[in-house]
């Protein structure tokens, strides 16, 4: 395939119909069905978050509950270390083991150990204790997975963070250190203690250890929802329908970047809530198939409802589109003969009614106005050829003009008269460019070197009687302005300003841009503006502005419709006149062809 062709098919418009029937049934998919379909989807899914968000927020109340009664739960266990440090007869035993034998010391441990059970955890989780004094005497509430041995349990973390910050109250996570028959969990959850006496000196190590495998059995038994213990990974470590789990394997989707919340995985919504306490993430899993059944119900109706409308739709479309486009048809048959037979084509007007019959009647006078635009078109171009023809023969006297002033400034050079030479090249310079009327618009450079040519003939004329300043900001040598458009207010000033006034004249030519707009100003220090323009002025007046500013402000609203302006203000000594249009900048670029300089205009012209 061609690359014309190729890039051809990738256009827009060589994917889209060519007949208005289908185009008309395109229209209606794209503007009407589709954003129709868009739109219930998004109130579905609208629906669906909001049901979502209730749930979640429903799960989320029932999780606070169960984080709050471990939070309970912890605290009632922390205060049996007081219940303990407080008892007179633990404390006699713990402190002088050698007023007691050994049988009386572990009945007395074990019987304060017995009722803190029995009085605040008959219903909940297992807890465990183990004192160590500082007389080598070790007591445990507990079978324990290995004998007890002081001088192993003086080596062990927690009795040492216990004596380095015993007034911390942290829990901290180690390994199950009971019998297999008392518990199975992996780990439990610890916190360690000094005892200490009413003198603050401490006698005795305690340690209380919660088994919170345990403690989340108890609290979820009787759920219907999955609840789920996970570590801080997302590590699954028990769950509330299968027990606990030792495979490691982590949730699938876990994403918990807050304290809590949820989100949507595995078809399920998964709603979280962190343990601070224990590094550990509590998740309720809720089907969403039990949450949005109803709404599943409600998409499926309304969408087999609006799919058989929208069958319907389709159909009365085309068909009505049919009845459309038959007379068209007919019309676009008629009007691509008519060029041939030189727009004399006429469509029956019978079995036409409405639109249809006025668009028959509007495409007969079409065709006549036409025919008749032809024929005067015809004459117009006679007539144009003729005026070009004389204004072919209107240009041959000014080009004999500069041939003449040509051959006037070579006899000057002969003559040895530079100041004539020189005039006529000024002179010559301005003509030719009054001649080219292919260019309307120049550089601002090149106005003011045709500015330059008309003050050196004037110069001349008026014996020096006056100087000339130009201000021109940098950047604007290469703005677009109308040929021709500073030499009538130059002209202007001389004549009518500075002609009236006994001392040295001074003319100022500014270029500056404001806003968007290139500003130029032609400023003398002359004669003021007359009394006749209703501007007072103490100092000799001018008779009239001169015929070449209202010449100028014609110029300029043909050429920028709206966009420009000319304002003259009088000032203490002399005359300002001021006119504005677009600042149009061109760019210098290099031709490739030649290798010449041009320029490309910038700017916006309305």
């Amino acid at each position: 395939m061609p690359v014309r062709n190729l890039l051809g098919s990738l256009k827009p418009s060589a994917w889209l119909p060519k007949t208005l029937r289908n185009r008309l049934f395109l229209a209606f998919v794209v503007f009407i069905l589709f954003p129709h379909t868009l739109l219930n989807l998004s109130n579905f899914n609208r629906v669906e978050e909001v049901l979502r968000k209730q749930t979640a927020d429903q799960s989320l109340d029932s999780m606070l509950t169960l984080n709050q009664s471990l939070e309970d739960f912890l605290n009632v266990v922390y205060k049996t270390v007081i219940l303990v440090e407080q008892d007179d007869s633990a404390a006699s035993v713990l402190q002088y083991p050698e007023r007691y034998d050994s049988l009386e010391r572990v009945y007395l441990i074990d019987t304060k150990f017995k009722s803190i059970t029995n009085s605040l955890f008959i219903s909940l989780s297992p807890v465990y204790y183990t004192i160590a004094d500082f007389k080598g005497n070790v007591y445990a509430s507990y079978p324990p997975l290995q004998r007890l041995s002081y001088e192993r349990t003086s080596r062990e973390a927690w009795f040492a963070e216990a004596l380095n910050q015993p007034n911390a109250y942290v829990w901290n996570w180690e390994p199950n250190y009971t019998s297999r028959d008392m518990s199975r969990s992996p780990q439990l959850l610890s916190y360690a203690a000094t005892l200490k006496n009413r003198g603050n000196a401490p006698y005795a190590v305690l340690r209380v250890s919660v088994d919170m495998y345990e403690w989340f059995r108890l609290s979820t038994q009787f759920l219907q929802e999955t609840y789920l213990l996970l570590d801080a990974d997302g590590t699954i470590l028990a769950d509330s329908k299968l027990g606990r789990t030792e495979s490691g394997e982590r949730l699938a989707g876990f994403s918990a970047p807050d304290e809590q919340g949820y989100y949507v995985s595995g078809g399920n919504l998964n709603v979280y809530a962190k343990l601070p306490r224990l590094d550990k993430v509590l998740i309720k899993q809720v089907p969403l198939e039990i949450t949005y059944a109803e709404v599943d119900r409600l998409k499926q109706s309304f969408f087999t409802v609006s799919l058989s409308l929208t069958l319907a739709f389709i159909t009365i479309t085309l068909l009505i589109s049919s009845a459309i486009t038959k007379p068209l048809q007919h019309l676009q048959r008629r009007m691509a003969g008519a060029v041939d037979r030189r727009f004399r084509v006429k469509l029956p007007e019978t079995n036409r009614r409405g639109e249809v019959l006025e668009l028959t009647r509007a495409f007969n006078r079409m065709m006549e106005d036409t025919e008749e635009l032809v024929r005067q078109l015809k004459a117009e171009e006679r007539n144009k050829e003729a005026v070009r023809f004389q204004v072919l023969l209107s240009q041959t006297n000014p080009h004999f003009l500069l041939n003449t002033l040509n051959t006037i400034k070579w006899l000057a050079l002969v003559e040895h008269q530079p100041n004539i030479a020189e005039i006529c090249v000024s002179l010559g310079k301005l003509l030719e460019a009054g001649l080219n009327s292919e260019l309307e618009l120049i550089h601002v450079r090149e106005e003011l070197q045709l500015i330059e040519s008309y003050l050196y003939i004037q110069n001349f004329r008026y014996k020096q009687q006056f100087d000339v300043r130009y201000e021109t900001e940098p950047g604007l040598e290469f703005a677009l302005i109308p040929k021709l458009s500073l030499q009538p207010l130059v002209e202007n000033s001389i004549q009518h300003g500075l002609m009236e006034i006994d001392r040295k004249g001074l003319i100022t030519i500014r270029t500056l841009s404001r806003d968007g707009k290139l500003v130029l100003e032609v400023e003398d220090n002359g004669a003021g503006i007359s009394a006749g323009s209703g501007i007072k002025d103490e100092k000799p007046e001018r008779k009239r502005p001169g015929i070449g500013i209202a010449n100028l402000r014609e110029r300029l609203e043909l050429l920028f419709k709206g966009s420009s302006g000319l304002e003259i203000m009088p000032l203490e000594q002399g005359t300002r006149v001021r006119f504005y249009m677009p600042l149009l900048l061109s760019k210098p670029y290099r031709s490739e062809s030649d290798g010449k300089a041009e320029f490309i205009a910038e700017g916006t012209l309305k």
